[in-house]
């Protein structure tokens, strides 16, 4: 019974991502028409970040508002789907470009993140630190291009044939955790986002724990029977541990709904302009009635009489 229950559950997720698949590549004409669209409408992506949901609006600081105000553009593409029937539709790349402002140098700012799946069971996004060509000042505070000298050093540590751990020795290894320890998470920059890099799992880990994942056993798939799925702990060095809650908003809600946030937030606009003005005639009206008590006693004046 239970055998027949995990195949059925196999069975629908490969027809959700089936319709996933089919749905990204129907709609996708369909959101960069809407971008052209967009292009017209000035500060569009700014009010709809003005209303994003908390997911992302809780992780805005107040010195990060100015640079958002610059947004002109956001894209999200699932950019390892080769067509509607093939390729892994959950990894997905966020594209965000700027006018020319005075903290970055940088038009467009792109992150991938990868889905995968590790030697425990654990399955989710992982990307690779993206750098910010700073001008003044880091509304990180330091923190992206530490992280982006960790991950390219042990790059060079894996083309050495060296172990990526071995950076665990190095001090700016020991700089960075000591840095990630002493900042409180409420206080780091959403730019902080473009630095995560959530659990340390590389495409052939990857590959090979979902082909274990998929091995029969007794005529049945079982997906890491026994193990410990929770295990994985969050990198010392990670900037940004709520990378991935961040990328997931912004792709399924925010993204797609951009156009329903950005009305939203003029209808408010509209509502409480139209209550000022009330309340502004009202003040008016309270004026009129404090002149004319007054003034009692004092003769009204004729009124006008149209001729007929």
């Amino acid at each position: 019974m239970y055998d027949t229950l995990a195949r059925i559950e196999k069975q629908l997720a490969d027809i959700e991502l089936d319709c996933l698949r089919k749905t990204y590549e129907a709609t996708r004409p369909k959101y960069i028409e809407r971008a052209t669209a967009i292009n017209a409408i000035p500060s569009f992506w700014p009010t709809v970040i003005d209303e994003a949901p908390a997911e992302i609006d809780q992780r805005i600081q107040p010195r990060d508002v100015p640079a958002l105000n610059c947004l002109v553009g956001i894209d999200v593409e699932r950019f390892e789907v080769l067509d509607a029937d093939n390729g892994e539709v959950r990894s997905i790349k966020l594209t965000f470009t700027f006018k020319p402002n005075e903290w970055f140098h940088d038009e467009r700012i792109e992150k991938k993140f990868y889905w995968r799946m590790s030697q425990t069971g654990w399955a989710g996004l992982v990307s690779e630190p993206v750098s910010i060509q700073w001008k003044d000042r880091d509304l990180t505070e330091g923190l992206l291009d530490m992280a982006v000298g960790i991950w390219r050093k042990e790059k060079e540590l894996k083309a050495r044939g060296q172990n990526r751990d071995d950076i665990r020795a190095t001090n700016e290894f020991k700089a960075l955790v000591e840095k990630v320890e002493r900042t409180p998470q409420d206080a780091i920059s959403i730019f902080a986002f473009f630095g995560f890099r959530g659990h340390h799992i590389d495409a052939e880990e990857s590959q090979a724990s979902m082909e274990r994942g998929k091995s029969m056993v007794d005529g049945v798939e079982r997906h890491f029977e026994g193990l410990d799925t929770e295990s994985l702990v969050m990198p010392d060095t990670e900037i940004y541990p709520h990378g991935e809650d961040v990328v997931v908003a912004f792709s399924e809600d925010l993204y797609p709904g951009a156009t329903q946030y950005f009305t939203a937030a003029k209808e408010r606009d509209t509502k409480i302009s139209d209550e000022e003005l009330v309340s502004e005639s009202d003040t008016s009206d309270a004026s009129d009635d404090t002149y004319d008590e007054e003034h009692v006693g004092r003769p009204n004046k004729k009124p006008n009489v149209s001729k007929e």
